[in-house]
């Protein structure tokens, strides 16, 4: 007598995917509420967990939980994985489609076990539903985790898994005699429910992996974003200046700087409310990004203050390139639902002896003198490095 039979396998293997979605439940309550999916892999894979459960079970239980049930449940937790990825990556959900295949795979399984009793139109039909979402989900992955490592390399296990289950719904359909009860020793049965079990398993790993890596770049990001507006922080500006310098040295360059605040910013807040205020930043983020140059970093210096970080661009063309932000913010927008403009002042200095300290308070003296002439307009600090 074999140590672990078919029946163990079953149970043993239902217990990691439950225990991944615990890990995932958790870890969903980190991320952000515009990164969607990972509860729904999470509840995908509880839901695979107890349906294999139940499915180990048959005997035990009445037959409408080891049949009905627990073959519906694989089938949709599994697209309830697919529709979380999807969401995850950005996609948008074919939750129809997806919808489609659980009802013909959940209404086909009560057919043929209620008024067409047949085990094998139950195998044929459940897995070649599988083999479907199975490849789908695996095609996703494979597309769009190029990035992601664990991405591609669950893409890969999910095309292994849809080419099992395929091959054992072309089997069930070509056998000429009845097929074995389902924890039967045979060859083929232990082949395909060992294979489904491992594969569920390490699929449910990866995912944990996926979502734990996303979370990782997510924050990385965040320590160097602006929440509100996207843009970079001080922090990044201040390590992008530090990259900056040392190649502008080599090239005995310069470094510019622009200082933008908008006009009458608290006006705004006082009339229009605080959520006008944050729309009115969101919109200059957006806007100005459409002016400078990829070369440029923009970043919201603080409140409602913004900086441009100009590598090797002379006084003269950043002079003409914060001119340029301020025609493009005056003109009128309707999405802010609020007109405004902006002052900025510009700084320009030696690679060599350049300090963002020094840039900044620079930039801020023009500022203070763009704001003193009347706002929305340009000044050049005085001893700007006229190069």
């Amino acid at each position: 007598m074999p140590l672990f039979d078919l029946r163990t396998v079953i149970l043993m293997s239902s217990v990691m995917p439950g225990l991944m979605a615990i890990a995932l439940f958790s870890l969903a309550r980190s991320f952000p509420q515009n990164i969607r999916g990972v509860r729904h892999w999470a509840f995908g894979a509880l839901v695979v967990s107890v349906s294999a459960i139940l499915l180990a079970l048959r005997g035990s239980v009445p037959d409408w939980l080891s049949i009905l049930v627990a073959n519906c449940g694989i089938l949709f937790g599994t697209g309830l994985a697919l529709v979380g990825s999807q969401l995850f990556f950005g996609r948008r959900p074919r939750g129809r489609f997806v919808a489609m295949l659980l009802t013909i795979g959940a209404a086909g399984t009560a057919w043929l076990w209620l008024v067409h009793e047949s085990v094998a139109g139950r195998t044929i039909l459940i897995t070649g539903v599988l083999t479907v979402l199975y490849g789908m989900h695996g095609i996703l992955l494979l597309r769009v985790g190029r990035p992601n490592r664990p991405a591609l390399s669950v893409g890969v296990l999910l095309l292994a898994e849809s080419l099992v289950a395929g091959a054992r719904c072309i089997t069930a359909a070509l056998a000429t005699e009845r097929l074995p009860d389902l924890f039967d020793p045979g060859s083929i049965q232990t082949f395909y429910l060992t294979a489904g079990a491992a594969f569920s398993l390490l699929v449910t790993v990866g995912l944990l992996l996926i979502a734990t890596e996303r979370l990782r770049t997510e924050l990385e990001r965040q320590s160097y974003c602006d929440p509100l507006t996207g843009l970079l922080n001080r922090r990044a500006l201040a390590l992008a200046f530090e990259d900056e310098q040392e190649r502008a040295k080599r090239n005995g360059g310069v470094l510019s700087m622009l200082l933008i605040d908008l006009d009458h910013f608290k006006r705004v807040n006082d009339e229009h409310g605080h959520d006008a205020g944050d729309r009115v930043l969101i919109d200059f983020a957006q806007r100005a990004s459409e002016v400078v140059p990829q070369s440029a970093y923009l970043a919201r210096w603080g409140g409602e203050e913004f900086a441009v970080l100009l590598p090797s661009l002379s006084l003269q063309s950043a002079y003409q390139l914060a001119g340029a932000i301020c025609a493009r913010i005056a003109e009128p927008v309707r999405r802010p639902g609020v007109s405004y403009t902006c002052s900025a002042g510009v700084a320009c200095l030696a690679a060599a002896e350049a300090t963002i300290e020094q840039l900044a308070r620079d930039a801020d003296n023009a500022l203070y003198r763009a704001k003193h002439m009347g706002r929305n307009r340009v000044e050049i600090c005085d001893r700007a490095f006229a190069a």
